[in-house]
């Protein structure tokens, strides 16, 4: 096969691949409010625009990926159109590409090493956020048992604390507040774990180390550039587009956004195995994968 043929056939997949993930955005993509905006969107057609990047490299995971947000807005515009945010999504397509390509190399200890430090890293987050809560004296808060300056708190209790005050319940949003951010660090923890015992059974069964690395390269990849990304937009609306964010933290922004991106990029990555597998057992389209 010339070099002309294989990279003719890559883009036919790729905007195949692209065509169905901009009608799963249109059509069953959910918005959910962030401080009065729209600044969490939740949907599974990222699965479709990022198998260009895991199947063909970065170039091609750069390419549909820019493609879909810049057809994506203009086939369903939500708001003023955002060239930094597309840009943003081009990048991330190249990260996922290239990290997956880089983990399929690594030796399986060291990807494991990787999981294991991000879980940590999760892990004391969580109990970060636990002891702030605790030290501040949010439990009782808004119960008339305990009166604190809200100058002495935390940032982030301070936030939360601000945030809850001005609604109609007061001490039970903000106990929801509370579970929602050391509840969704410790799951995001828990998962790092979940995904090395998979590992460790999936390893059983393959037949060589870069299959036995396969599962924890397509994760990786996914979670790392999703929060790289997350975090690039978030400055990005934080500074441009959304002015009420700017009286928050950025932290107070940024931390429900990233559980969001950790919880729906592990659930792709798992919904992306058996398409990858399906894609790897058909000889025709095996000859084109990188």
């Amino acid at each position: 096969m010339t070099q002309s043929s294989l990279s003719i056939r890559r883009i036919a997949v790729s905007a195949l691949l692209m065509s169905v993930a901009l009608v799963l955005n249109t059509f069953f993509t959910i918005y959910l409010p962030l401080f009065g905006e729209n600044g969490v969107s939740v949907g599974i057609s990222g699965i479709f625009s990022m198998l260009p990047s895991v199947l063909f490299g970065p170039g091609y995971g750069a390419a549909v990926s820019g493609l879909n947000d810049l057809l994506g807005y203009f086939i369903k515009p939500m708001g003023a159109f955002m060239p930094l945010i597309t840009l943003t999504a081009a990048l991330g397509g190249a990260l996922r590409g290239w990290l997956y390509f880089a983990f399929r190399k690594a030796r399986p200890a060291r990807v494991r090493a990787a999981i294991i430090a991000l879980s940590a890293l999760l892990l004391l987050a969580g109990l970060y956020a636990l002891y702030c809560f605790r030290a501040d004296g949010l439990a009782n808060l808004f119960a008339g048992e305990e009166t604190v300056d809200p100058a002495q708190m935390h940032a982030l209790s301070r936030v939360l604390a601000e945030r809850a005050a001005g609604t109609k319940d007061p001490a039970g949003n903000l106990a929801t507040y509370r579970t929602l951010i050391t509840g969704g660090l410790f799951l995001c923890a828990a998962l790092g774990l979940c995904l090395l015992t998979a590992d460790a059974i999936a390893s059983k069964r393959a037949a060589d180390a870069q299959a036995q690395t396969g599962t924890l390269a397509l994760t990786l990849a996914v979670l790392l550039s999703g929060v790289i990304v997350t975090t690039l937009n978030t400055v990005i609306l934080r500074e441009t587009v959304y002015a009420s964010w700017k009286v928050f933290p950025f932290i107070a922004i940024w931390l429900p956004r990233l559980l969001e991106e950790i919880l729906v990029g592990t659930v792709k990555a798992c919904l992306m195995l058996p398409l990858l597998a399906a894609f790897h057992r058909q000889s025709a389209l095996r000859r084109i994968a990188r």
